[in-house]
């Protein structure tokens, strides 16, 4: 089920809402079984405690319990706000995702970059949500009670760009507070990109892939050290991994903007960066040819497909991607047939 975002004159209950969440003591603070004699800090301690355990293990109903125990304790309590409003965050309900705005907009700490880094991502995603809305009701597969539904549709796109326009101050916000926060300049990079700024997007794009390519490097000068706990190795391994999938992104993100904009050659070469880390990722193969295609490289484009075919063997042979790769070779086939015709003319 979907729900249709929020308007203006809503906002006041999200946060009469949240107030009362913070502000009630709930009555399962009263019934716990802790000693009397704990003082508010220790009380608070073991909530928070509770809380991050709960959430480490993905139990979100029972650490936002833990939570809102401690908020009973002290509504402001800046760790347990921020911890809250990454339960709401990680639901993902667009109810969830309006109250994890809410929490970040009205928290006390301003100043610190994971409150505004949760802002610029909840700004992020109701972005979205406004957007789907909005052709939602342009194909008409939403209603809406609008007498105009053309103009709603404008309403919610409107709200879209002004949700990622504000995203984008906070995401930089957060650079300015914690220099080089890998999530900050990711959400630049899509945030640009919905925005329809691709020049940007891209130069987003390409500090990330360095922030990246820098702790890897930092990780394995790690690894070389003999004494290294198993332990340690592995987590070192998981997290060069990680930065490698990023970066893979980047690139063919950076790929599509370029081959939309007819910078083919330089796609290619992006492509080129994404085969260097993951030689057999099949999508990089499929990506490529159909631009050396594009750029009438018949013979590069058909070499290209039978790689990406024998990555692919494991698909089926109607699967669209396979049916689509051998159409896109009798195309090169039939370009080279043509062209050594025009050859043996001259």
């Amino acid at each position: 089920m979907r729900f249709l975002p929020l308007r203006d004159s809503d906002t006041f209950l999200v946060k009469t809402c949240l107030i009362l969440l913070c502000g009630l003591p709930l009555l399962g603070a009263c019934n716990s079984d802790e000693p009397a004699e704990l003082t508010s800090e220790q009380r608070l301690g073991l909530y928070l405690e509770g809380a991050l355990g709960y959430f480490a293990k993905g139990d979100l109903d029972r650490a936002q319990q833990q939570v809102q125990f401690g908020l009973g304790v002290d509504p402001r309590n800046e760790r347990l706000l921020l911890l809250l409003g990454d339960i709401h965050q990680l639901r993902g309900t667009t109810p969830d995702i309006q109250m994890a705005e809410a929490i970040f907009r009205d928290h006390p700490a301003q100043h610190d970059f994971r409150v505004r880094l949760g802002l610029a991502k909840a700004l992020e995603r109701m972005g979205v949500v406004y957007d789907e809305a909005a052709e939602a009701i342009r194909s008409g597969e939403r209603s809406t009670e609008s007498l105009d539904p053309t103009a709603r549709a404008n309403e919610l796109s409107a709200n879209a760009l002004t949700a990622w326009a504000e995203a984008k101050d906070n995401y930089k916000a957060t650079l300015e507070i914690q220099l080089g926060e890998m999530g900050a300049i990711g959400g630049l990079v899509r945030v640009c990109a919905l925005l329809g700024e691709e020049a940007e997007s891209m130069e987003w794009s390409g500090k990330l892939i360095e922030v990246l390519e820098s702790s890897s490097r930092i990780r394995r000068l790690e690894l070389e050290d003999a004494s290294l706990a198993a332990t340690r190795e592995r987590d070192l391994r998981a997290a060069i991994k990680r930065n490698n999938d990023m970066i893979i992104k980047a690139h063919l993100h950076v790929s599509s903007i370029l081959r939309r904009q007819g910078r083919l050659q330089e796609a290619v070469d992006e492509l080129g960066s994404v085969i260097s880390i993951d030689p057999e990722l099949a999508q990089a193969y499929s990506r490529r040819a159909q631009i050396y295609y594009d750029l009438a490289q018949y013979q590069r484009a058909s070499d290209t497909l039978q790689s990406f075919l024998k990555l692919s063997a494991q698909l089926p042979f109607d699967h669209p991607d396979i049916r689509q790769a051998y159409a896109l070779m009798r195309r090169c086939k039939d370009a080279l047939s043509a062209s050594d015709l025009l050859g043996a003319k001259d």
